[in-house]
């Protein structure tokens, strides 16, 4: 089967499942504006990626249709089946060129300013008007994908059940899976941090992964948590990896940053030499740095659920998130992980003792939090549903 992939950030959520297709005998193609470059690896070898560029996203439709057409032409690009991310309005060009084809949507999330922190964060300022404007833009967007789509794909019954009631019931659930031969425990894991400190298994690391450090991945909170820890802990060191831009919400106010503006709270005896900003990590690194961790904590926002929370429970790290998102459905708390109130700076601290204080119980989590992976959100079974999904439309497209 001839698969065309559509992401303005590809490879984005087919980042797994698209080398994996290709491993299984299909044709992928691919459009985006992401260079080569960045992803490219062996994996990749077999795909055919035909990238765009788009100076502004109020043309992305027009461009990316005309980008197509011309695709259509020179390279006979007629693919079976189409997956598009909506969220750039990249999935209304589609049908112009393929009316034929059936159309997977991809919308991840209805917009909305709960999903930023409105009514959830006592700290979130209100919402501008140009966001509001913003997130209606997105929604109009995401409807009129909507409308075209064949199937319609979540990867979370939260995410799903953001949208519109009338829509849900023609959502498929399916997560875009997480490549558990990839990621898996290794007692042996170990990384150098940049003052020449190498941590493994013996230390006691508490970790935290976000693309942006921002108050919707709960930043504020988890420094907040910590110096009682580091107090108790006087081993403790505590990792974060990720860059000090905004990828969601408002900007900072602070001229360096929302980091630079939660540090600057922190208490004058607080021990900085133990607390490790090493920004983004190359992916090797970051899954090494997980498979040490003695206590992974993972907060957000009403939003869409990171990868990072499904990488770290896979490498089998014992995980505290918080309540009132999309980990209620993935954490039982007590069982497989430990759920907290996201502006509770102090539950969180007494989660992470818990974990820090037991080992056996941490272990135990632990573990746990990987079998829900490997049961529930593995890359084999997303790309089975998939397949399945797959033989349903092109079964409806040939009668």
């Amino acid at each position: 089967m001839h698969i065309l992939l559509v992401h303005q950030n590809f490879p984005g959520q087919f980042r797994e499942l698209a080398p994996a297709w290709l491993a299984r005998g299909h044709r992928v193609s691919a459009v985006g504006t992401t260079p080569a470059k960045q992803f490219w690896d062996s994996r990749w070898q077999g795909l055919t990626y035909l990238p765009y560029s788009c100076p502004q996203d109020q043309l992305r439709a027009k461009v990316l249709a005309d980008h197509l057409r011309q695709l259509r032409h020179d390279h006979q690009l007629e693919p079976q089946l189409v997956i598009a991310h909506s969220g750039w309005g990249e999935a209304a060009p589609v049908k112009e060129i393929w009316p034929d084809r059936p159309l997977v949507v991809y919308p991840e999330l209805w917009g909305s300013e709960h999903a930023l922190g409105v009514n959830f964060d006592p700290q979130q300022q209100p919402i501008a008007q140009a966001e509001k404007q913003a997130i209606r833009r997105h929604n109009q967007r995401t409807l009129r994908a909507l409308h075209l789509a064949d199937a319609i794909v979540a990867p979370t019954a939260f995410q799903r059940d953001s949208f519109p009631f009338p829509w849900r019931e023609r959502f498929t659930l399916i997560h875009e899976g997480v490549n558990c031969k990839r990621l898996q425990p290794n007692p042996r894991a170990s990384h150098l941090l940049p003052n020449g400190q190498l941590l493994d298994r013996s230390n006691s690391v508490i970790t935290y992964v976000s693309r942006h450090f921002e108050p919707l991945r709960g930043l504020h909170t988890f420094l907040a948590a910590l110096p009682p820890l580091l107090t108790a802990h006087p081993a403790l060191q505590v990792v974060m990896v990720g860059g000090a831009g905004t990828s969601y919400g408002q900007e900072a106010s602070h001229p360096q940053g929302h980091l630079a503006e939660q540090l600057e709270k922190l208490p004058a005896s607080f021990d900085h030499s133990r607390l490790h900003c090493v920004g983004p990590l190359p992916y090797e690194k970051l899954c090494a740095l997980l498979q040490l961790s003695s206590a992974h904590v993972y907060l957000t926002y009403p939003y869409t659920l990171s990868w990072s929370l499904m990488e770290a429970m896979a490498c089998g790290a014992a995980v505290v998130g918080n309540h009132g998102g999309p980990l209620d459905e993935v954490i039982e708390p007590g069982s497989n992980g430990l759920l907290v109130d996201f502006n509770s700076p102090a539950q969180l601290t007494a989660g992470l003792q818990e974990l820090l204080s037991h080992p056996d119980r941490r272990q135990q989590l632990a573990q746990a939090a990987r079998r829900t992976v490997e049961q529930h959100y593995s890359l084999e079974l997303a790309l089975a549903r998939y397949e399945r999904l797959f033989g349903q439309l092109l079964s409806h497209t040939s009668r």
